[in-house]
């Protein structure tokens, strides 16, 4: 069974019927999963519950993250508590096909998130790229 196929039986994905919309169970999100970089990211979200067993409740999908006047969205946070107030961990996730200039950029993206957020640890990650800072 590939991870995509664990998160649905563990229910914490699901599929429209067309396969065009995943919903995030835990969180009752719902995005487009024809978009490239959604598909990174519902990959990244298994793997950080299903591999590295961090707690489904702990992790968190587009988040808002205040950037002096502007609110900008995190891919996925992982906080360090239950309450979810102690970021531990930004996650920016970029299409496969990104340039290595857009994903250094990408990579100074979740760097300025995890200051505005006091995270520990960044993973920037194109499924076929990775960086851990």
């Amino acid at each position: 069974m590939n991870l995509i196929e664990t998160g649905i039986a563990k229910k914490l994905i699901k599929f429209d019927e067309d396969r065009n919309f995943v919903t995030y169970i835990h969180q009752n999100k719902k995005r487009s999963y024809s978009n490239p970089e959604e598909q990174v990211q519902v990959e990244t979200f298994l793997t950080l519950v299903l591999i590295y067993v961090y707690p489904v409740g702990r992790v968190k999908n587009y988040v808002s993250v205040q950037m002096g006047s502007e609110t900008k969205e995190a891919d996925i946070v992982v906080y360090a508590d239950d309450a979810c107030e102690k970021t531990h961990i930004v996650v920016e996730c970029k299409k496969e096909d990104i340039t290595d200039q857009e994903f250094n950029k990408a990579v100074d993206q979740a760097y300025s998130y995890a200051v505005a957020e006091g995270g520990s640890f960044v993973w920037v990650t194109s499924r076929i790229k990775n960086e851990y800072y």
